[in-house]
């Protein structure tokens, strides 16, 4: 089931919610150890849209930025300085 990527105004207004998201995860000086992604697999399962805030420079962040969605299906919207905005549709209620 392969998903749609985002238009560019659908990518606008969720930058525009998340910004007023309190980041659900510090990705600190390990990176992405399995643990945290798997924190990430679980905000994202409950939120939809989650804030990540990055304790590394800009071009680990960079990396993280591409390798988290590669890793959990979900897409990268935006991000300003130490933080990323990450979304993923949420699962149908059965």
């Amino acid at each position: 089931m392969e998903n749609e990527p985002l238009s560019s105004a659908e990518r606008k207004e969720l930058r525009g919610i998340g910004q007023r998201l309190k980041p659900h995860i510090h990705v600190g000086k390990q990176g992405l150890s399995e643990t945290v992604v798997k924190e990430i697999d679980t905000a994202l399962l409950k939120n939809g849209l989650i804030k990540i805030r990055f304790e590394a420079d800009r071009e680990a962040i960079k990396a993280y930025a591409d390798e988290i969605p590669q890793r959990l299906g979900c897409d990268y919207v935006g991000g300003v300085g130490k933080t990323g905005i990450f979304f993923r549709d949420m699962p149908e209620k059965v």
